[in-house]
């Protein structure tokens, strides 16, 4: 065989090798293939985003009062990190920060030096002074409203994954304000959930 014919054979080989490695580039509401990194809107990503959220919210509930905001702006970081160097959730990512940055700001003018640091697994939270929960509270409360504002105004395109990731932060920002209630009404209120839910 010629080496022209070997060349003109090996090349479009070459070409699909060089393809297969390359990043996959998705669209709204598609998924990157394979196990690595995903680019572009991908379903993949969305979920990974809301779970974090979702879950770390839950878990930042359990926590005495005076820990739970630097609980939630560990969880904010979490899940802007995982959008870190995706350009298409560049806006989300932006929202993620700027809930993270005004928890920061609340718990770190607010902080309890009286009060040792807690500790779970390798996160580490600072408490908040008791008298200040209600404003830091307020100041969480407020910057989870802007990031869904950013989130909502999206660009078309976007919408389908922006509002699930929405979604995950009007749940969070629904945890908070029901804390706002005194706690005998919040547990008065899971009672009669409860006993209803095993009625049915």
């Amino acid at each position: 065989m010629s080496f022209v014919k070997q060349v003109a054979i090996s090349a479009p080989l070459v070409a699909l090798f060089a393809l297969a490695q390359s990043p996959t580039s998705v669209s709204a509401g598609g998924d990157a293939g394979g196990s690595g990194a995903s680019y572009g809107l991908s379903n993949t990503a969305t979920r990974s985003v809301t779970k974090t959220l979702s879950r770390g919210g839950a878990q930042c509930r359990k926590q005495p009062p005076v820990y739970r905001y630097d609980c939630y702006r560990l969880v904010y970081r979490r899940a802007a990190n995982q959008l870190q160097g995706n350009s298409a959730y560049s806006e989300a990512q932006q929202a993620l920060e700027l809930v993270e940055r005004s928890l920061e700001a609340a718990v770190a003018q607010n902080r309890d030096s009286t009060q040792p640091k807690r500790r779970r697994a390798l996160e580490t939270y600072t408490p908040v002074k008791p008298a200040a929960i209600p404003r830091v509270k307020r100041a969480a409360i407020e910057a989870l409203e802007q990031a869904e504002t950013i989130l909502l105004r999206s660009p078309a395109n976007k919408q389908e994954h922006y509002t699930r990731i929405a979604e995950a932060i009007n749940s969070n920002k629904v945890l908070l304000r029901s804390a706002l209630l005194p706690g005998g009404m919040i547990r008065f209120a899971q009672a009669l959930i409860t006993g209803f839910l095993r009625q049915g």
